[in-house]
């Protein structure tokens, strides 16, 4: 191997996350999914009437939420992806601490479909289906 391939390579090694993730950048809207309330049950979000959109560029996210036409949720920071699992840390939120809290979300890309499973102590508590929105 010569040094221009073995340059190539340690780009390829350090960089993997961020060319993987580039896959997930764009505008995404909420299509479906349900989440666990603190009461410990599943809500849909089709039930509950939640709308959501996703931005995502090379190293943020941002996404505001809305439930029955209110406002629900926002937050934005930067994010970390793998091939399988993608990890937002809001350092601006209008819910819990920010800056100290990472969400881990198991994921797979189909075409513009984006499927997104969050776990805590090995049960799932959220559950989101994302369309990347195209112009």
């Amino acid at each position: 191997m010569n040094l221009q391939h073995k340059l190539l390579a340690l780009f390829l090694v350090f960089n993997a996350n961020y060319l993987y993730a580039e896959d997930l950048t764009g505008t995404w809207e909420l299509v479906g999914g349900e989440f666990k309330n603190v009461a410990g049950e599943m809500l849909d979000y089709h039930e509950e009437k939640f709308v959501g959109v996703k931005v995502i560029n090379a190293d943020h996210f941002s996404f505001v939420s809305k439930r029955d036409g209110e406002f629900w949720a926002a937050a934005s920071g930067p994010y970390s992806a793998t091939d399988t699992h993608y990890t937002e840390t809001p350092n601006i939120a209008s819910f819990g601490e920010v800056g100290n809290d990472s969400y881990e979300f198991r994921y797979r890309l189909e075409g513009n479909s984006w499927h997104t499973e969050r776990f805590v102590n090995d049960e799932r508590v959220e559950y989101e289906h994302w369309r990347r929105v195209t112009p």
